[in-house]
């Protein structure tokens, strides 16, 4: 991606309840696990084990708005986010409604997560465009601030227009929005533009160098990258036998390292052999050149894989490298869920981290 983001020079603050310096680094978990209709009773597993936040993700299953309004109902008091929501899937009025109704839903407790997504996902399940990626995130971002602030919207951009919109309600507080980023340019269009980057299959060796991105963007526009927060979903099998946790994630997750996106950014983070063994094997139709592409240490780049201990380890290492939400997406059976959920709780307990991670990352807190 070539394009450059424009400046953007207000900064924008969360409201009280979403004040990003009076929080330490903590523990979410990913939905959906196991169906829709056990959402709210996996997300109640999670808060009595000591975790703060749900966030939701989005490919070809459960809706992400209707489960984060199901989790607002049934888990009062939780942090809810979506982690992320392609942007292009829907229009920006109907991002704007759902982002309104789950604001109140939560008392001004929910955060907009979008992203770019993938061309499988976008244009050939979704029938959109899927070109001028950075355009295009930009002016969702700047439309959707402003069907948010409850304004009339008038808005003609290269990608998107809108004509005398206007939100039929008020969200409590501002509404956050995140992006999920991967690559400089969207690094540096979150850094820009965003309150939060959400992060997957990052591994902390690589936090300094993507977070860095972000920071360069923050203060190409003239803001504070402090106020930046960052969560990362973290793809966590627990299992004595390691080499059994790392086929699990060349099964699941292999795929995502063919699409441009992860290619590129594993490339671009010191996975250069495996990304282009993969990018030619995904060419020419040779799936079990892919999984073959997935070496170990691009596994545990991946993913956090290991027993119990290994598994608290590195989470804990995620967060002092410069995660402030740890979000924890168990590749488990449904029913071994709890107990994995148990064995990882209390493994930030003793950090005092309540600096951003931006600045943990890229300057060690200064």
């Amino acid at each position: 991606m070539s394009e450059k983001s424009e400046p953007e020079t207000e900064v924008l603050h969360y409201g009280p309840c979403m004040e990003r310096v009076e929080k330490n680094v903590r523990l979410g978990m990913t939905l959906p696990l196991a169906g829709a209709d056990r959402a709210v009773e996996m997300a109640r597993l999670a808060r009595d084990r000591g975790y703060e936040e749900i966030w939701m993700a989005e490919v070809n299953g459960g809706d992400s708005y209707a489960l984060a309004g199901a989790i607002a109902q049934g888990v009062p008091g939780m942090r809810v986010g979506t982690a992320v929501v392609p942007a292009q899937t829907r229009t920006p009025m109907v991002h704007a409604m759902a982002a309104l109704t789950l604001s109140q839903m939560t008392r001004g407790n929910f955060i907009l997560g979008l992203g770019l997504s993938s061309p499988n996902i976008v244009k050939d399940w979704a029938g959109q465009p899927f070109d001028r990626p950075l355009t295009r995130m930009r002016e969702h971002v700047e439309v959707l601030r402003q069907m948010m602030s409850g304004k009339k919207t008038n808005y003609e951009g290269k990608t998107l227009s809108v004509k005398g919109f206007r939100l039929g309600g008020a969200t409590v507080g501002e509404v956050p929005i995140y992006l999920g980023a991967l690559n400089k340019g969207m690094l540096r269009l979150t850094g820009a533009l965003c309150d939060g980057v959400c992060l997957n299959m990052v591994p902390e060796s690589a936090l300094s160098q993507v977070l860095g991105e972000v920071r360069a963007g923050a203060e190409e526009a003239g803001r504070d990258p402090s106020a930046i927060e960052v969560v990362a979903r973290l793809h966590v099998v627990m299992a004595d036998d390691l080499e059994m946790g790392r086929n699990l994630i060349r099964t699941v997750f292999g795929a995502y390292a063919a699409t441009p996106g992860y290619n590129r950014c594993f490339d671009w983070i010191g996975y250069g052999d495996e990304a282009r063994q993969i990018r030619e094997a995904f060419a020419r139709g040779d799936r079990a050149g892919v999984a073959t592409g997935v070496s170990d240490r691009l596994c545990d780049a991946m993913a956090v894989v290991g027993a119990r201990e290994t598994i608290r380890a590195r989470i804990r290492a995620y967060a002092e490298a410069g995660i402030d939400v740890c979000i924890v997406n168990p590749i488990a059976d449904p029913t071994a869920v709890p107990q994995l959920l148990q064995d990882i709780s209390g493994c930030l307990d003793g950090l005092d981290l309540r600096n951003s991670g931006v600045m943990r990352a890229t300057s060690g807190g200064s």
